[in-house]
């Protein structure tokens, strides 16, 4: 994955604030929908074209679920301001891309190699993603919030088995 600029994860200052928390999520959804719009668009199997295209409305759904949860109670104390846990696991994970550019690897996204490829890079996103939210939750004191953490974590980990079945099931068909 490559390196960028994450203005609002590059201050190590324990704060976290519900801006950066806003900033963080909305990126990462939105490159979420990108990268699987963009799988869809060069994928040749109608299948595999379809499976990428579902999840990139899902992914769509999430941002709007996500900025809900954030301008609900904008100005509020959630609880994860001072989350040490939480600030490594920013300051970590999301200093750079977590859905990779595909001109990474577009050229061989014909192939069953670069599919499965992708759909690795897939899993990771999904994997790091619900734990972010599954953090978010465990260090919020709002139960209005903490109920919406729970349904996008939910989401989250939904999308990493639906991307883990899809990947072996596309894989045992060339096999």
């Amino acid at each position: 994955m490559r390196r960028t600029d994450f203005p609002f994860t590059c201050n190590h200052s324990m704060d976290i604030t519900n801006q950066e928390l806003l900033e963080i999520s909305l990126k990462i959804e939105r490159e979420g929908k990108r990268f699987y719009s963009e799988l869809a668009k060069m994928a040749l199997d109608p299948k595999v074209k379809g499976f990428f295209l579902l999840m990139s409305k899902e992914e769509a759904l999430h941002e709007k679920q996500f900025k809900r949860l954030i301008e609900l109670k904008r100005d509020k104390s959630y609880g994860w301001e001072n989350d040490s846990s939480l600030r490594e696991f920013i300051d970590r994970e999301f200093q750079t891309d977590i859905f990779p550019p595909i001109k990474e690897f577009s050229d061989q996204l014909p192939s069953i190699g670069g599919i499965k490829k992708a759909l690795e890079f897939a899993m990771d996103a999904e994997r790091i993603v619900g734990e972010f939210f599954h953090l978010l939750h465990n260090s919020c004191d709002d139960i209005e919030i903490k109920t919406l953490l729970t349904v996008l974590e939910k989401a989250e980990y939904e999308h990493l088995e639906r991307v883990k079945i899809f990947k072996n099931h596309y894989l045992n068909e060339f096999n």
